[in-house]
């Protein structure tokens, strides 16, 4: 019988198979290496150019500056004028106020009825006088309902009072007194429901 030598076959085998496992490593080593530095230069690149964009930024911020700072300046003194017209707004309703409240005070009161004094303390307004008779206080008190800037108005003390061997009427009424900017727009209001 014949004798075949196997061994030297299978271990040529291996050493192939061998030889074979050992450049798939390598090429995937080498593939593995080679996605890595493709990673780092792909990122690197990113880092730099980001970086750029940033410095370029900051370069157009650092020139805007001034800019930036004239707008601001300007917004302040808009604000700045802006509460001057209100102090000005506030200011001149508050020197119409006293004309709108002597007009309907004048406007509203009976003939035999005078005023002797008129205190204003905050939004109050107290009105002392006399009168003839107790009806044309009365009277009065009624017309003042339809007043704009006066509300409120009521009676706090009535008394005789002679004078001259006449005998009058004292009387203090107090009325609450609503603002000028109020009065004409509820004076707006009623003229256009009208």
């Amino acid at each position: 019988m014949i004798r075949i030598n196997l061994l030297p076959v299978r271990a040529e085998r291996k050493k192939q198979s061998l030889q074979r496992q050992l450049a798939i490593g390598i090429v995937t080593v080498v593939l593995v290496v080679a996605i890595c530095g493709y990673i780092q230069f792909f990122m690197v690149t990113k880092i730099n150019q980001v970086s750029r964009n940033l410095k370029r930024t900051q370069q157009q911020i650092a020139a805007l500056k001034p800019v930036i700072d004239k707008i601001n300046r300007y917004k302040q003194q808009k604000d700045e004028i802006a509460k001057k017209i209100t102090v000005i707004n506030n200011l001149d309703s508050a020197r119409l106020e006293p004309i709108y409240t002597l007009h309907d005070l004048n406007q509203y009161k009976p003939d035999k009825l005078w005023f002797t004094q008129l205190s204003k303390k905050g939004s109050s307004l107290n009105i002392k006088g006399i009168s003839i008779d107790n009806e044309t206080i009365v009277n009065f008190l009624d017309n003042l309902k339809q007043s704009l800037p006066l509300k409120q108005s009521e009676l706090i003390y009535l008394k005789s009072h002679k004078i001259q061997d006449l005998d009058l009427k004292e009387f203090l009424i107090n009325s609450m007194l609503t603002s000028v900017a109020a009065t004409k727009s509820a004076s707006a209001s009623q003229s256009k429901g009208n």
